[in-house]
């Protein structure tokens, strides 16, 4: 998955944790998991995601999720600051 410049970043590469990338762009939602678990919790991750793209009302959205053994928690909080990162952007760029 490639991004621009716009895209913004919440999180880090360090274990137990992950980094969550973010383009708020097009009409469309593409998601994209890359995590050696997903098999088991890619659909978890997924839906929390998505849920919070809801929340904020958000419909077009490229988003990259590299999962080195976040917990639940961990992936809407990286999500959460990835969305408010984008918006304040987006804003600001007005």
């Amino acid at each position: 998955m490639e991004f621009t410049d716009n895209a913004v970043k919440a999180g880090s590469d360090a274990k137990g944790d992950l980094l969550v990338t973010l383009e708020l762009i097009g009409a469309k939602r593409e998601i994209e998991i890359e995590s050696k678990v997903s098999k088991k919790f890619g659909q978890a991750i997924q839906d929390a995601v998505e849920e919070l793209l809801d929340k904020y009302a958000i419909t077009g959205a490229k988003v990259l999720v590299q999962d080195l053994g976040a917990l639940d928690f961990a992936v809407r909080a990286r999500t959460e600051t990835a969305i408010k990162r984008a918006l304040a952007k987006q804003e600001a760029a007005k």
